[in-house]
């Protein structure tokens, strides 16, 4: 797998917002004519289902359902394998509108995902409920397949065809689809360890005729699998070959995520199918900061499926925002001129993604930002240069808080880890920090860890406010551990 665990969070969380991207980019668009590529949009008003732009449809909602159940349908709500309980995630959706946008309810069901819920209604088991019949090769299993490899990409590429399979069953149970699904999710796990897109398909592709030719009554299998391989449609339509190689094509073909998701769109028909399945590839490939932000930012649901991609990346050993909420820091001020009803605290880069001193970060603005403002901070004094924000992934920070309006971003960028190249300039700022303090205002100083440079504001803030240079740094340190270790900086507050 990925060595670098901040790339393989960044793929892990562009696999599943770039398949929700994709079907939001496709659903105005949906039953359309072909068009040119460079004509796709973002957010295009109108289109059959009159949904507001950044909108999933079952596509996204099905593939949410899916994950979930992966995560947390085991013992202590942990992972699982468990078809019963996808099949009732399924049907919350269906009957609930659970894992759609806001919660506003579903729009569309395919034929076959409605009849094999319908057959759940009726007592079948999970495992036999999707159809077989030869109109009954939808791509409705396909579609919302994913999370497999996502979850279970360190299996053995026999287990992982196995799941696969009766994953799918639950809603498609005819072998194309069945093979489809097997195919597309090695060669996720291709694209999510860093192989190239031909290396990928070329791995799935033999793996699973290795598979269906050891074992025992898998004819139709085999059968399915060269018809897939001989496939020659790409019409972005609903049959599950077609959609397969229009997603698979439009995805190989592109230079970056939106060129594969507008290229899907492209071919017109079932378009948010297909844009689902090639961003999905294309989010496993060229990760989540490929993405463009303002499609990210357009996007509704966030509070529906971010804590589904923290859970997911949490597994690696990341930090997210859902799992582990921004920490402010406070610092006593009694003994201060400071003392009175404002407040001070410390804190790390907001949203950032990046490696840390105790675990990689894979953090979300939008949390944290509201980590800050529920907090009440007034103020977020920011010590970071533009290339950091530029390298943790969050170079939109500035215009995001400025959107936002609350808290009021101050910036005062110190390169890491040293100390200010303007001291005057630095002591106006830690002034007027004071100052806003004294009116009763919460400020928070933070930098990439939230250690040195804020460190070392914090004890210069302290001595602003007339405490003595030993017991100011004792007390930074004793609420923000590892803080301030610098002998540079350590003497800039004691010169103070």
């Amino acid at each position: 797998m990925t060595p670098n665990p901040v790339l393989h969070a960044s793929r892990l969380a562009g696999a599943v917002w770039g398949l929700l991207v994709g079907d939001a980019v496709g659903v105005p668009y949906e039953f359309g004519p072909a068009r040119p590529a460079d004509e796709v949009r973002f957010g295009q008003p109108g289109g059959p289902w009159r949904q507001p732009a950044g909108t999933w449809s079952d596509d996204g909602a099905l593939t949410l359902a899916l994950l979930d159940s992966l995560l947390h349908s085991g013992p202590g709500d942990g992972a699982a394998f468990d078809l019963d309980d996808q099949g009732r995630r399924f049907r919350a959706w269906r009957d609930r509108g659970a894992y759609t946008p806001d919660g506003d309810g579903r729009f569309d069901i395919g034929a076959t995902t409605f009849r094999a819920l319908q057959r759940l209604d009726e007592g079948v088991e999970a495992a036999e409920a999707g159809p077989v019949g030869e109109r009954s090769c939808g791509n409705g299993s396909l579609m919302r397949i994913l999370p497999l490899a996502l979850v279970h990409r360190g299996d053995d590429p026999a287990r992982l065809i196995e799941r696969t399979h009766q994953a799918s069953r639950v809603t498609h149970g005819h072998p194309r689809c069945q093979v489809a699904c097997a195919v597309y999710c090695l060669a996720v796990v291709g694209l999510l360890r860093g192989d190239d897109a031909r290396a990928s398909l070329a791995w799935a592709l033999a793996e699973c005729e290795r598979f269906y030719a050891s074992e025992r009554g898998l004819d139709s299998h085999v059968g399915a699998l060269a018809e897939l391989r001989g496939w020659g449609g790409r019409s972005g339509g609903g049959f599950v070959l077609d959609a397969f190689w229009s997603a698979w094509d439009a995805f190989a073909a592109a230079p970056e995520y939106a060129d594969a998701v507008r290229r899907a769109v492209a071919y017109g028909n079932d378009t948010d199918t297909t844009a689902a399945i090639a961003g999905g590839l294309a989010g496993a490939h060229f990760g989540w900061e490929a993405i463009p932000r303002d499609w990210l930012r357009g996007m509704r649901g966030h509070d529906v499926a971010q804590p589904l991609v923290d859970a997911l990346v949490e597994r690696t050993g990341a930090r997210t925002s859902t799992i582990h909420p921004l920490k402010i820091n406070e610092l006593p001020l009694t003994g201060t001129s400071l003392a009175g009803t404002g407040r001070v605290g410390m804190t790390f880069l907001p949203g950032k993604k990046r490696d840390g001193s105790a675990a990689p970060h894979w953090r979300d603005l939008e949390l944290d930002h509201a980590r800050l403002a529920d907090a009440g901070v007034d103020l977020l004094l920011l010590l970071n240069e533009d290339r950091e924000l530029t390298r943790a992934l969050v170079d939109d920070l500035p215009a995001f808080f400025a959107a936002a309006g609350t808290p009021e971003l101050v910036r005062f960028p110190i390169p890491d880890p040293l100390i200010p190249a303007d001291l005057d300039a630095y002591r106006a700022c830690v002034r007027d920090l004071a100052d806003r303090v004294r009116a009763g205002q919460f400020v928070v100083i933070a930098c990439r860890g939230g250690i040195d440079r804020t460190g070392m504001t914090a004890g210069c803030l302290l001595r602003e406010g007339g405490l003595g240079f030993g017991p100011a740094i004792a007390r930074v340190q004793a609420a923000r551990r590892g803080t301030i270790t610098i002998p540079a900086q350590q003497a800039i507050v004691r010169d103070w």
